[in-house]
């Protein structure tokens, strides 16, 4: 049996926010529109004619300056993260980047003013006096470098919480496949054991049927194999499992055993776990048989009931009657692997009464691929 599948795990570490800067690109322009709106509407309101040219140049030059100047405060966030209590040590840095920022955006605003306002025929910019300007900008500038900042802050919490969500998830996966190959290696010794111990009853008194059955273990055994790395086999490959496993009732028990078996053959491509009927007809084996000189008639009733399907193995019980919820090796991990697999969505539930012991499993009906036979597969009995 292999070992369960192991997933890669995403960093749980902190990581820097990813930047599309497209989009960076959009957020910008739409700030510098909705602030020229702002203020030329404040302007008409007030009854000041003629700054339509004046207020998109000066929201324009300071959204898009805002923007040739947002890398640096992308490299500082990156290096000196504001996060997890960080900032203790990180806002020494983040303060002198902020005087870097607001006197490089107070500049580009200047140079870009005045190179462009002659250009559109408007004449000379007046930005008025450079170290005041420098000082009234920087009161602004503020308000944007700390919420540039929060946002790229918030954009690593919202990266941090979202790596550690997959990484819970990856595990709780993991644990999940390494739970259903353990509880899969209980049941597989179990009939395995079954199965020998049925061979050795035989192989002194009908030597031609002990080798038929070593031949029919064979199957078993290589059938396993085949979906030892599947959680899921076609309703009908199991059926040919649980069929191979029949023929060691019938060995063991001979007439005192009747099986019927009635599938629908719409449910034929559902999928169901490997190894899931096996243990249920054993245990109904178990419990109609248990008299010396008993004899018991088991149903196995398949059909396709909605979204679901639905599974009815019932036996007829000679003697008390067994307790229905005692779980042994069967009933018990056949419960867990159903739980594991499907959750709330599957069940299994088993009363004993009336003279019958029934166990109804109910699992998500979906279809699955077939395992696709390897060549010369089906004479390898021939060729043991």
């Amino acid at each position: 049996m292999p070992r369960p599948t192991q997933h890669e795990l995403p960093d749980p570490g902190d990581r820097p926010p990813e930047i599309n800067w497209r989009v960076a690109f959009v957020l910008f322009t739409l700030a510098g529109l909705l602030r020229f709106l702002y203020f030329y509407l404040d302007d008409v309101t007030r009854g000041f004619p003629g700054t339509l040219v004046r207020r998109a140049l000066e929201e324009s030059t300071g959204a898009y300056a805002a923007l040739l100047l947002f890398p640096l405060i992308v490299v500082v966030e990156r290096r000196y993260p504001l996060s997890a209590g960080r900032w203790r040590r990180s806002w020494p840095v983040h303060a002198a980047a902020y005087a870097v920022y607001t006197a490089g955006h107070t500049t580009l605003l200047a140079l870009s003013r005045a190179a462009i306002y002659p250009l559109i025929g408007h004449g000379p910019y007046d930005y008025g006096r450079m170290p005041v300007r420098y000082f009234m900008e920087s009161a602004e500038d503020v308000i944007t470098y700390v919420v540039l900042a929060g946002i790229l802050t918030f954009m690593r919490v919202q990266q941090y919480l979202r790596d550690r969500e997959v990484r819970a998830a990856t595990l709780e996966r993991d644990a999940a496949n390494a739970r259903l190959e353990v509880l899969s290696l209980r049941l597989q010794p179990h009939f395995l054991f079954n199965a020998l111990n049925t061979i050795s009853s035989t192989v002194y008194d009908d030597p031609v049927a002990a080798d038929d059955l070593i031949g029919r273990l064979g199957d078993l055994l290589r059938r396993a194999l085949r979906t030892s790395e599947r959680q899921e086999v076609t309703l009908d490959e199991e059926i040919e499992t649980l069929r191979a496993y029949l023929s060691f009732v019938e060995a063991r028990f001979g007439d005192r055993v009747h099986c019927t078996l009635d599938a629908a053959p719409a449910c034929a491509a559902m999928g169901v776990p490997p190894l899931l009927l096996q243990p249920l007809v054993e245990n109904a084996v178990v419990h109609g048989a248990a008299a010396e000189f008993g004899n018991t008639d088991i149903m196995i009733r398949i059909r396709c009931d909605g979204g679901d399907l639905a599974i009815l193995i019932e036996n007829t019980v000679v003697g008390p009657l067994p307790d229905a919820w005692r779980a042994g090796t069967g009933l018990g991990t056949t419960r867990d692997r159903l739980r594991l697999l499907y959750g709330a969505r599957a069940s299994l539930d088993a009363i004993a009464a009336d003279g019958s012991y029934r166990v109804t499993v109910r699992l998500p009906a979906r279809a699955v691929p077939a395992i696709v036979s390897e060549p010369g597969a089906e004479h390898a009995r021939a060729d043991r």
